[in-house]
């Protein structure tokens, strides 16, 4: 029996390194998808039977399929009757990470070897995104952004943003930093720059001292700022700040007398005429609403096997010990702000010239990694907008707002060859974005074949993970 297990471990062994040599092998030479039809996102339109060449990770050519020149060698994917994107963003998620372990306690504890990052980082991928803004970064994290960076790991473009809050209110260390004034709020700015964070997250407990000093002394390193209204601030002050980024249409919406049309339009026009941008997040509520009303429908929800096990202990610790407490006053609000301020804000911020990103706070209970960029991607088109404008919301404007767009967030020649091959034309129904045939990032094509294949591992794996760590007491 000894052998035949070793036997069957070594067979597992020789799959699994002959699938990783499959991926790696396809970096080398060209790539040319054929009769596609493509979505460039520089304007509004499909170009009906083009093929686009990749090679060296990047986009070569894009021309109609009976003008196309394929280099010798190169692989061909037959795209015929499928629709070719570029790579879609979700600028606000958190990742898990040692962090968090302060939530539980010595046990169910996750070590390093339990966190596996390539499985995390790999489910963004599978769902069609290439790149994520990571509002609530750690040590660890940076690691992993320098492994994508140096094609050393396969994952989406990491922006990590380290969050500085005031003391005792929310979130404590090592999660984020704690300042009492503007001395640590300074040397907490400096800190996150020197450690290699991209840019600073500003929470809701910071006091108006503590942050006029944080946004002083990001803008003299040359840091954006991005995150919450504080409640000691206002919209207008954070505006005039030049704070980069609200993360959450919610944090506009605490500041508003109420949730009438005039409210909405002034908040709306407000912002609009700012340089700001706002993320939308707007299944936050709605999904925070559904798992009040049934947590164990949204905890076992389709998407939750793909869920890592540490994910589901965070969801569980915050909802036993913050949202199960809610009030059900409170839980009328949620509704009643999505319906009245949220949704409408969306539109009318977008239509007045907004810089609207699409942002989905996954980790947040309720609210699944990946998954839930899809939910996201249909609010604005449920509010009004246009399915080109959702999908411009998480490309091109992406990448204008990290000051990228010469290099990434569209499919035109010279441009970094993160695309997304869908089985039915985004354009006629925002849904299809989920139908995914296939992910090309890093110079790495991952066809659907091959993305099943290893959600299926993941799946095998936090089940047995997630079974011996949250075992029911004997």
């Amino acid at each position: 029996m000894k052998g035949k297990k070793q036997l069957i471990f070594s067979a597992l062994i020789a799959l699994t390194a002959f699938s990783v040599f499959r991926v790696i092998a396809q970096e080398g030479g060209a790539l040319v998808f054929m009769h596609a039809g493509v979505i460039p996102m520089t304007r509004e339109v499909v170009l009906q039977d083009y093929s686009v060449v990749v090679e060296g990770g990047r986009i070569i050519e894009v021309a109609p399929s009976s003008a196309v020149a394929i280099p010798r060698g190169a692989r061909i994917i037959d795209a015929r009757g499928k629709f070719l994107i570029p790579g879609l963003s979700d600028m606000h998620v958190h990742l898990e990470g040692d962090a968090w372990n302060i939530m539980f306690g010595e046990e169910p504890r996750f070590s390093s070897d339990e966190i596996s990052f390539e499985d995390i980082l790999f489910l963004f991928l599978a769902k069609g995104i290439t790149a994520i803004d990571v509002l609530f970064a750690f040590p660890e994290h940076l690691v992993l952004r320098e492994k994508i960076r140096n094609k050393e790991m396969l994952g989406p473009r990491l922006v990590l943003s380290r969050m500085i809050d005031g003391a005792g209110r929310a979130w404590p260390p090592p999660l984020g930093v704690w300042v009492n004034d503007t001395s640590q709020a300074k040397a907490a700015v400096l800190q996150a720059h020197k450690e290699g964070y991209d840019r600073i997250k500003v929470y809701s407990f910071l006091s108006k001292e503590a942050y006029d000093a944080i946004i002083a002394t990001a803008k003299e390193l040359g840091m954006p700022v991005d995150g919450h209204v504080p409640f000691s601030t206002s919209v207008e002050q954070v505006l005039s700040s030049k704070q980069s980024m609200i993360a959450h249409v919610e944090e506009i919406m605490k500041f508003a007398k109420d949730y009438s049309p005039s409210q909405v339009e002034y908040f709306a026009s407000l912002v609009a005429n700012s340089n700001t941008r706002v993320t939308s997040s707007l299944i936050l509520n709605r999904n925070l609403n559904a798992l009040l009303v049934d947590s164990a429908g949204q905890f076992s929800k389709p998407g939750t096997e793909f869920l890592q096990p540490m994910a589901f202990g965070i969801w569980k610790f915050v909802y036993d010990n913050i949202y199960k407490h809610i009030p059900a006053s409170d839980r009328r609000a949620l509704i009643d702000g999505y319906n009245h301020f949220q949704k409408p804000f969306t539109y009318q911020f977008y239509k007045k010239g907004g810089k609207l990103l699409i942002g989905t706070d996954a980790l947040v209970p309720s609210t699944l990694p990946a998954f839930s960029l899809h939910e996201e991607l249909a609010e604005p088109v449920d509010a009004g907008l246009s399915p080109f404008e959702a999908l411009k919301v998480s490309t091109t404007n992406t990448y204008a707002f990290l000051g990228e767009l010469e290099r990434s967030g569209t499919i035109e020649p010279g441009k970094l060859a993160n695309l997304v091959l869908l089985e039915a034309n985004p354009l006629d129904n925002i849904s299809h974005t989920q139908n995914i045939e296939g992910v090309m990032t890093q110079n790495r094509w991952l066809p659907k074949t091959e993305i099943d294949r290893r959600l299926d591992e993941m799946r095998l794996a936090y089940a047995q993970l997630k079974a011996r760590k949250f075992r029911e007491p004997e």
